[in-house]
């Protein structure tokens, strides 16, 4: 007995001297950097990510008075060249990297095992855009500089199921964004959280002219969580400003939860031009198939001041509500367009047209007397616009409207019509009912011979329409007179198809929001 006593003692003895020689050596004859390409090799090898080391590399030992000894470990001026598995080149540079951690955590680190260590880096000269190509996105809509040349700073802390950054910091020369990112459950279904904050973020600024769109927006704000697809993932993000095709948005929450390659991000909201939003989305992809469905909802937001910004017209002011749900799903664009279903409703009780009085027109009109000019156009005028009422519902390529209706001075305005997805055709028929017989008798004929009720027709694509008198509807007013038939304008109906087909996406949204965040269904 006491001679197997006296080898474990000699044994655990020369194990401790030759654990400190290992220790002095390392500290008196080891230099890392003697083993660059090895080094860089073995990171390559583990990670899949290719450096060239061209700064110092350190390597210091200290012991921490009732923890034990640690090793320190230090890299300046590191260059990332190549990511596995991505095309193209990939830029980076590693200014600095410090890595603390136990001393016997070394052999661990040594063979790309998980290690408990803790550590800071600072990068610059980053560039997301072959990141984001990767991840299927546009590569062209982020070639701008800020996404060339990015910095990155904070701190981590690794651990056998986790790894966690914190005090996170990128920026690039507009704008920057700070929080933190959890990884844990590192050797099965790594799961991410994430809370992030930018005080302000202007993709005007950032995505190049040319390949923006009118929408970009509301497509970014629907279409950005999809960045998740394949991660299990909860968090938010949170952005002061946004800006995008000229809009701006207040206040924004971004929150994102996604498992098993379902998308849900609910509720968006944001303070939008004096009113409110709200969106929900939920996306499914698998391989090229896109599942996806959304509802947006817009509160009392000053409608004429946003199609202001968004470059279209001045004209218009006035709050209004716009919801609308849309779901569609597809591999390509145009199976995606035929899929999609949909309901928009848009409601406004008052509004102006700036710079014309239609009212100070009709009473010149009807007084023989416009050579005098008058007040009826210019800045201080305008026409009130008086319960603005549509329902649009989108089927078979379609975005059709039977039951627009509004009252702009003494007219009344119904129209109807659709929007082909397809060929971008649109063909809408307005009718105007004018509320002051003295004029009609004005009128050259045929319009004298018609009554008050004026057909007008918009046909063309949908960027640069064509509007003409509607002779079709102008001659068959025509006939109903000479048959003593008064032509009147008639109040529109609801859209019951729109309606059912609102309410099925209803259910058919909450029930698949609910199904992956419980509670968020709910308006």
């Amino acid at each position: 007995m006491k001679s197997v006593r006296r080898l474990l003692l000699w044994s655990v003895v020369s194990l401790a001297l030759l654990l400190a020689g290992f220790l002095i050596w390392l500290v008196v004859f080891f230099d890392p950097n003697d083993y660059r390409e090895g080094i860089a090799e073995r990171i390559e090898e583990q990670t899949g990510f290719k450096f060239t080391l061209e700064g110092s590399l350190r390597l210091d030992f200290r012991f921490q008075q009732g923890v034990g000894l640690f090793a320190d470990l230090a890299v300046e001026d590191a260059y990332l060249r190549k990511i596995a598995n991505m095309q193209g080149a990939q830029h980076a540079r590693i200014r600095e990297l410090t890595l603390s951690l136990p001393v016997m955590q070394l052999s661990r680190l040594v063979r790309g095992e998980r290690f408990d260590g803790a550590g800071r880096f600072s990068v610059t000269d980053l560039d997301l855009v072959p990141i984001a190509a990767e991840l299927g996105l546009d590569g062209q809509s982020f070639d701008g500089s800020d996404f060339r040349a990015l910095t990155a700073q904070g701190k981590f802390q690794s651990g056998s199921m986790f790894f966690s950054i914190t005090d996170l910091v990128i920026a690039g020369t507009t704008t920057e964004v700070s929080g933190d990112l959890q990884f844990t459950d590192l050797y099965q279904d790594t799961k991410i959280g994430f809370s992030l904050l930018s005080p302000s973020l202007n993709l005007d600024e950032m995505v190049p002219e040319q390949t923006r769109g009118l929408l970009d927006a509301f497509e970014w704000l629907s279409l950005s969580p999809l960045v998740a697809t394949g991660l299990s993932a909860q968090g938010v993000l949170h952005i002061g400003t946004f800006q995008s095709g000229g809009l701006l948005f207040r206040n924004l929450n971004i929150p994102i939860h996604s498992r098993g390659g379902v998308v849900v991000a609910s509720p968006v909201t944001a303070d939008l031009y004096d009113g409110a939003m709200r969106i929900d989305t939920v996306a499914q992809v698998v391989d090229q198939e896109l599942d996806f469905m959304t509802r947006q909802a817009f509160s009392e937001v000053a409608a004429g001041k946003m199609i202001e910004d968004l470059g279209l017209t001045g004209m218009l002011r006035g709050k209004a509500d716009l919801n609308a749900i849309v779901a569609f799903s597809g591999a390509e664009y145009l199976e995606r367009v035929r899929s999609a279903r949909g309901v928009v409703t848009l409601e406004a009780k008052a509004g102006q047209i700036r710079g014309l009085d239609i009212v100070s027109l009709l009473d010149q009109l009807a007084q023989s007397d416009l050579s005098s000019g008058g007040d009826w156009s210019g800045e201080s005028s305008h026409t009130e616009l008086e319960n603005i009422a549509a329902t649009l519902r989108l089927e078979n390529s379609r975005l059709v409207n039977d039951n627009l209706a509004f009252r702009a001075g003494d007219l009344e305005v119904v129209g109807q019509g659709n929007l082909s997805l397809e060929t971008e055709l649109v063909d809408y028929r307005l009718s105007l009912d004018l509320d002051r017989p003295e004029i009609v008798t004005l009128l050259p004929p045929p319009f004298n011979s018609v009554g008050l009720v004026l057909p007008m027709r918009v046909t063309g694509r949908w960027d640069n329409p064509g509007i003409m008198i509607d002779m079709s509807a102008l001659i068959q007013m025509q006939f109903q007179r000479a048959m003593g038939i008064k032509n009147h304008l008639a109040s529109p109906s609801v859209d019951a198809q729109a309606k059912a087909l609102g309410e099925a996406l209803e259910a058919e949204l909450s029930a698949r929001l609910n199904q992956l965040a419980p509670g968020e269904a709910t308006q």
